[in-house]
């Protein structure tokens, strides 16, 4: 009955190994994808960041507090040119949530094991989408650096260290309970 025992602890490991190796495959894909988009947009601008390179009048911003600022719609409109690309950078922030949503989906368990796997993918995809901007643009120049982190549903500028050391609170986070002992 031991032997029984141990075969089958043997594959549950296996099985937990597989799925972190499926995630941390899809989070680095999917962060270099973005990353790669933000290339794109960086190179078609000429610009290292798409942080507007104006004075943002305080009529134009929604919310803001420390290096928070959250603007209003149109200054996304006003910061990448065009609705249509603001509207294809929403689509893609969505779309990249609902694949991570499916996958963990498809291997969690539980609400909560589903949980702690997308804080798991969506930490380490936060984390890696900043190193892939690094490698790719030798940007940001420093973690004080700003950056326009989403359009979605409205722009939001903080330093690059706030979504970085949130992305790693949350990777930590969820590596804590996948790995909970039961």
């Amino acid at each position: 009955m031991g032997n029984l025992t141990n075969k089958v602890k043997k594959k549950k490991s296996r099985q937990k190994k597989i799925k972190i190796v499926s995630l941390v495959t899809i989070a680095t894909a999917v962060a270099f994808f973005h990353a790669a988009s933000a290339l794109y947009l960086r190179e078609m601008f000429n610009v290292k960041t798409l942080l507007p390179m104006w004075e943002i009048p305080k009529s134009d911003t929604i919310f803001t507090v420390g290096d928070l600022t959250i603007l209003k719609y149109d200054m996304a409109v006003k910061i990448l040119g065009d609705n249509i690309l603001v509207i294809s950078e929403q689509i893609q922030l969505v779309a990249i949530l609902l694949l991570f949503a499916a996958v963990v989906y498809m291997i969690g368990k539980s609400m909560l094991d589903r949980f702690a796997l997308f804080m798991f993918v969506g930490g380490l995809f936060s984390i890696l989408y900043y190193g892939f901007l690094f490698a790719l643009l030798r940007w940001p120049d420093s973690l004080l650096s700003k950056d326009v982190i989403s359009f979605l549903p409205t722009p939001v500028i903080v330093p690059v260290y706030m979504p970085i050391l949130l992305g790693a609170l949350v990777f930590i986070g969820g590596v804590l309970l996948v790995f909970k002992k039961k």
